[in-house]
């Protein structure tokens, strides 16, 4: 009882730790968003790819998917953190230095690397639709693409919701490899304010329980949407 008494279970509220432990807050936010938008919209490229009739097109998409999900997302990271840089030319390379390189390139891995998870639940989705579907559409007329658009993609994306909840959720614990190459991400700073205060208990309970709400908030839209819309 003395023991636990005596953790500072409000270190997150001194203003030494609070500004910190918030700006590592708002870096994860920031890269959470962006990785989730970019790794829908390439996700779904990569999905229709994999769907497409053209054989050039699909095996390209299908070995990107496969690779992709083979390697770590360390590795990813750490690829684009290291060897793209020196890649570019010399022009480009000094630009992208006057930026937060680690912040970009983070986001660029957690884009691919979620990608090729979200591609596949957007692919199952569309394969659950019925052909019966399609061959309805063409009987009242549809084209090719205003079948896929009309009839086809929203009813894809509507099963598709609660796994994507989870990739979004996914995405945002994946986050914390960016401390690996310096992006002060929740995680990093957690550490950062250990190393500074050494009242672990209370950083750290406080680090599980942002990402314990951000699992709970996901979680509970996933629940919601499948109630307001069941599968049919």
């Amino acid at each position: 009882m003395n023991a636990m008494a005596s953790i500072d279970w409000g270190v997150m509220f001194r203003p030494e730790y609070r500004d910190m432990l918030l700006k590592g807050i708002k870096t994860t936010l920031g890269l959470t968003s962006g990785a989730i938008a970019g790794g829908l919209l390439l996700g779904m490229l990569v999905a229709f790819a994999r769907l497409a009739p053209a054989r050039w097109i699909r095996v390209p998409a299908t070995v990107y998917v496969e690779v992709v999900r083979t390697i770590p997302l360390l590795v990813h990271v750490l690829f684009w953190y290291f060897a793209v840089p020196e890649m570019l030319p010399e022009e480009w390379r000094r630009a992208l230095y006057k930026v937060d390189v680690g912040f970009y390139t983070s986001m660029v891995a957690l884009i691919i690397y979620g990608s090729a998870f979200i591609s596949e639940d957007i692919r199952s989705g569309i394969r659950g639709i019925s052909h019966g579907q399609t061959e309805a559409a063409h009987s009242l007329g549809f084209g090719f693409f205003d079948t896929f658009r009309l009839v086809i993609l929203p009813q894809a994306l509507r099963a598709t919701v609660p796994p994507l909840l989870g990739q979004a959720m996914a995405i945002t614990k994946n986050t914390t490899v960016a401390l690996m190459v310096g992006v002060g991400e929740l995680a990093f700073v957690t550490r950062a304010v250990n190393d500074a205060s050494f009242l672990s208990v209370g950083v750290y309970a406080f680090t599980t329980v942002f990402f314990l709400l951000i699992a709970v908030v996901l979680t509970a839209l996933g629940q919601w949407y499948q109630r307001r819309y069941p599968a049919r």
